[in-house]
C-alpha cells in the first residue's frame, strides 16, 4: 500500500475553501436582501424540525444508540441555521463568526467536492507477493496461488473510484451537514462506509439539514455497511475502528478511499493515526499453521511443567519501583554498554532476544531474558554462548507460542498467554488452571516488544530501554551492536539490510535529527508507545526513559545514559535474590492440572470439520454478479468467523481460520477492482474463491493432529517431502531445508561468563 500522509487527502484542489472559490463564494448581503432572507429563515424553522424528527425516527430503526444520544441532545456551541434564495439550509458559526459552507449554494459545493475526489483519488491498496516457505506450511501455498491469480492481469493504470464505479470501504473524515453523500451514493456503489466526525455538535446540525432517513433506508435495503464514529478522542479512535472491521472483515482495511470533507483541528489529528495506523489493522494477523504451531507449542510447555505468569499476586510494591534495563541490540548500545556495566547490580536487566549475546560478550548479566518468537532457531541463536551455566538463574520471559527447543533451555521460566492467538482465551474458558495465568499484550512484531510489554504487565513501573532503535540513525551502517557475535562472528548470511531488515523510511528520531526505518520497526515503535500509553491511562504508574538512539517511541522520555549517571551513583545495589524468588516462587508456576487428555479433549474433528463444510456452503452457493456481491461475500464469511470466536465452544477454531481467510480475501478484493470491466474482475475472484475452497478443505487434514503440531516435528505427518497434497488450484510443493543462522563456527575466547564493571 501506498504510504499516504494527511495532506495527500486533504490535498487544496479537493477542499471546500477551494471549491466555493470556483462554485461561488458568499458575499456581503444589502438591506433590502437581508430582509427577504430573513424571511426565509422563518420558512426553513419547521423544515429543519421535521427533517429532525424523521431522522430520529429512521435512526431509532436502524441505528437506535445514535437516536438515543442525539434526540435529547443540546449543542455545546451556538449552532444558527441560514439560507440564501434557494432554500438549502447553511450553518453559522457563531463563536467564529463563520459560514460552514461559505458559498451560496450548498449542494453545488458539495457535489463539486465529490466529482472532484472520485475522479482524482485513486483506492489504497494492500498487495501481497509469493512469500517464502521456511517451514513448510499450507497457509504460503495457497497465499502463492491466490497471489499468482492476483497477479496474471495487469492493473490498468491509475483508475479512479469514478471509472470503477464501485468503492468497497470508504473512510469519509468529517461529515458536515452531509450534503456529500447524497452525491456520493449516485456515482458509485460503496460496500462499507465508515464515517468519522469528532464533533458532535455539527452531526447533530447535519440531523436538521440532510435526508438521513432516506439514506439509512436505502443502505439497508441493499446490504450495504455503515459505521458511523461520532465524538471520537484520538485515544478511542483507532481502538474503535480496529473492532469494526475485526467484526466485519480485516480485508476490507486492505483497499479503501480516504475522504476528508471538511478540516479542522481534529480532523488532522485522526486522520494522521488513521494513515499511520490503518494498515496494522490487518497486519501480523498470524495464519492458519501458525496458529496450529503456536497452540501446540502452549501445550508442550504445560506439559512440560514450564511455569507461567500467574494473575496474582501482583508484582510487590517494593520491586515495582526497581529500575529495568530493557535491552536491545541495536547499534546505539554501544554508546550505553558502559553504563550498563557499572550498573548492572543496580538495576532488574531485561535482554531481549539477540541482547543476551551481547550483554554476554559485554560482561553484563541480565536476569531475564525476553523471547518472541516461536521459531526453533531462536535455540540455535541461544547455542552461540558457550558458558551453559549462563542460562541456570536467568528467567526465560516470553509467551506460550515459544517453541519447546527454546524453552528447554531454561530452568526458570515466565509465560504469559498470548491472548491475540487462538489458544490462549480458548484455553483460559475451559482449563481451570489455565485460566489464571496472565495475558500479555502486543508483544509482537519485535522482540523487544516483549521485554517492554512483560515488563509493563508484570507490575514493573520503572523502565529505561537501551538498545531498542528500530532502525538505525541515518548515518549508521549497523544494525546490532557491535558485541552480538551471532551477527558479527557466525555470519548468519542475511543482509543486514534486507527483508524484515529493510530501512527505506526515514522518520524522527529519539534524541532529535532523523532515523532510517521500515514497516516492522515502525510497527514495533508504535506498539512499544501504545502498551505504554494505555496501561498508564489505565492507572499504572509507569515512567519510561528511552535511552536509545533511534526511532522516537510515543509515551517515552528522551534520556541519554549520561544524564542517569549521577543518579545512579547514589543508588545501592538490588537484592536480585528477593526479586528472583518472588518470581520463581510466587508470581509463576506450572500448571499441573492439565493433562494430555484435557488437551487432547480442547481440539474436535468433528466440530473444525463441520465449520469449514459451513464455510464451503457459502462460498458454493453464492451469486457473484458484480464486484459488491463478492465483497458482501468475503464480508459474511468475515461475520461468520466473528461469531464463530465470541463462542467460547468454537472460538478457537474460528480464529484458527480468521488470519490465512482474511489474507486471502484481501488478494482477493484486490482482484476485483484492478481494471474497468467488471466482467473480467469477477472473473480472477471466482478463481481466487477456488484457491480459498482448497485451503479450507486441505485444513481439515492437519486440525486432528493437534496438539502434536510442533514447527520441524511437524514433517513427520507429510508424506513424500511435500507440503500436504495437491489440490485443482495448488500443487504440493517439497519441504524447505532447514534454515540455518549459524554458518560458520566461532571459536569463542569467552568460555565462561565474567562480569565487567569497567
Amino acid at each position: 500500500m501506498a504510504k499516504k500522509t494527511i495532506d495527500d487527502l486533504m490535498t487544496s484542489d479537493v477542499s471546500l475553501e477551494t471549491l466555493a472559490t470556483k462554485v461561488g463564494p458568499l458575499t456581503q448581503f444589502d438591506e433590502k436582501k437581508l430582509r427577504e432572507l430573513s424571511a426565509l429563515q422563518a420558512q426553513m424553522g419547521d423544515f429543519l424540525i421535521e427533517r429532525f424528527q424523521n431522522n430520529i425516527a429512521a435512526f431509532e430503526q436502524y441505528m437506535p444508540n445514535i437516536a438515543n444520544t442525539f434526540r435529547d441532545y443540546r449543542p455545546k456551541k451556538t449552532l444558527d441555521f441560514f439560507c440564501t434564495d434557494n432554500g438549502i439550509p447553511n450553518l453559522i458559526l457563531t463563536e467564529k463568526n463563520e459560514f460552514f459552507y461559505k458559498t451560496f449554494d450548498p449542494f453545488a459545493l458539495c457535489k463539486a467536492q465529490v466529482d472532484a475526489i472520485l475522479s482524482k483519488a485513486s483506492l489504497l491498496q494492500t498487495s501481497y507477493t509469493k512469500e517464502w516457505d521456511p517451514y513448510g506450511q499450507i497457509h504460503f501455498k495457497y497465499l502463492r496461488a491466490a497471489v499468482e491469480v492476483e497477479q496474471s492481469f495487469q492493473k490498468e493504470g491509475d483508475l479512479t473510484p469514478k471509472e470503477i464505479g464501485s468503492i468497497p470501504n470508504c473512510i469519509m473524515l468529517g461529515v458536515g451537514l452531509g450534503y456529500q453523500l447524497a452525491y456520493l451514493y449516485e456515482q458509485v456503489e460503496i460496500a462499507n462506509m465508515v464515517i468519522v466526525e469528532p464533533d458532535l455538535d455539527i452531526f447533530f446540525a447535519s440531523l436538521h439539514a440532510f435526508d438521513w432517513a432516506s439514506l439509512l433506508k436505502f443502505l439497508f435495503d441493499n446490504k450495504y455497511g455503515i459505521h458511523l464514529m461520532l465524538g471520537q478522542t484520538p485515544k478511542d479512535f483507532f481502538i474503535d475502528m480496529e473492532k469494526y472491521y475485526a467484526h466485519h472483515g480485516r480485508f476490507i482495511s486492505g483497499s479503501w478511499l480516504g475522504y476528508v470533507h471538511y478540516s479542522s483541528d481534529r480532523i488532522r489529528t485522526l486522520g494522521k493515526i488513521l494513515l499511520d495506523d490503518f494498515a496494522a489493522i490487518h497486519a501480523a494477523m498470524g495464519f492458519f499453521d501458525d496458529h496450529l504451531f503456536g497452540c501446540s507449542h502452549a501445550c508442550r510447555a504445560i506439559l512440560d511443567r514450564k511455569s507461567f505468569v500467574k494473575q496474582k499476586p501482583e508484582m510487590l510494591d517494593k520491586l515495582k519501583k526497581l529500575p529495568v534495563f530493557i535491552v536491545g541490540s541495536g547499534p546505539s548500545l554501544d554508546h550505553d554498554i558502559q553504563f550498563l556495566r557499572k550498573n548492572q547490580d543496580k538495576a532488574i536487566i531485561i535482554a531481549c532476544g539477540t541482547a543476551i549475546d551481547t550483554l554476554y560478550h559485554a560482561g553484563i548479566k541480565p536476569d531475564i531474558y525476553a523471547c518472541t518468537e516461536r521459531t526453533p532457531e531462536i535455540s540455535d541463536a541461544l547455542s552461540v554462548i558457550p558458558d551453559k551455566h549462563f542460562f541456570d538463574d536467568i528467567i526465560l520471559m516470553c509467551g506460550d507460542v515459544i517453541h519447546p527447543y527454546t524453552t528447554k533451555l531454561f530452568k526458570h521460566t515466565a509465560i504469559f498467554a498470548k491472548y491475540d492467538e487462538p489458544f490462549a482465551k480458548y484455553a483460559g474458558a475451559h482449563l481451570r488452571d489455565y485460566s489464571q495465568v496472565k495475558p500479555v499484550q502486543l508483544m509482537t512484531p519485535l522482540v523487544g516488544n516483549m521485554g517492554v510489554s512483560g515488563a509493563c504487565y508484570l507490575g514493573l513501573e520503572n523502565l529505561y530501554l537501551f538498545g531498542l532503535d528500530n532502525g538505525s540513525r541515518v548515518e549508521d551502517q549497523e544494525m546490532h551492536s557491535k558485541y552480538t557475535t551471532l551477527y558479527n562472528c557466525h555470519n548468519n548470511g542475511v543482509s543486514k539490510k534486507s527483508g524484515s531488515y529493510a530501512t527505506p523510511d526515514v522518520v524522527e528520531a529519539n534524541f532529535g535529527g532523523t532515523c532510517k526505518t521500515g514497516y516492522f520497526f515502525k510497527l514495533s515503535a508504535r506498539n512499544m508507545g501504545f502498551i505504554i500509553g494505555t496501561l498508564q491511562n489505565e492507572g499504572q504508574d509507569i515512567h519510561c526513559y528511552n535511552c536509545s538512539d533511534g526511532v522516537k517511541i510515543k509515551s517515552t522520555v528522551p534520556m541519554h545514559s549520561e544524564d542517569l549517571a549521577k543518579d545512579f551513583d547514589k543508588l545501592p545495589a538490588l537484592n536480585k535474590k528477593e526479586f528472583f524468588d518472588f518470581m520463581v516462587n510466587e508470581k509463576t508456576m506450572p500448571l499441573t492440572e492439565t493433562t494430555m487428555e484435557h488437551l487432547k479433549a480442547l481440539f474436535s474433528e468433528k466440530a473444525f470439520n463441520s465449520i469449514v463444510d459451513k464455510i464451503l456452503d457459502q462460498l458454493n452457493n453464492a451469486k457473484i454478479n458484480n464486484r459488491t456481491d463478492g465483497i458482501q461475500l468475503l464480508e459474511s464469511v468475515s461475520e461468520y468467523l466473528t461469531f464463530l470466536e465470541q463462542n467460547a465452544v468454537t472460538y478457537f477454531m474460528g480464529d484458527c481460520l480468521e488470519g490465512s481467510l482474511q489474507t486471502y480475501f484481501i488478494v482477493a478484493t484486490k482482484a476485483l477492482y484492478k481494471v474497468r470491466d467488471e466482467k473480467v474482475c469477477i472473473e480472477h475472484f471466482l478463481k481466487i474463491l477456488e484457491v480459498i475452497k482448497d485451503f479450507l478443505e486441505e485444513t481439515k487434514s492437519l486440525f486432528k493432529y493437534l496438539p502434536n503440531y510442533v514447527i520441524y516435528e511437524h514433517r513427520k505427518y507429510h508424506t513424500n517431502g511435500k507440503v500436504g497434497v495437491d489440490y485443482p488450484t495448488a500443487k504440493a510443493p517439497d519441504f524447505p531445508p532447514r534454515r540455518k543462522i549459524i554458518y560458520k563456527e566461532y571459536d569463542d575466547p569467552q568460555k565462561v561468563f565474567e562480569k565487567k564493571y569497567k
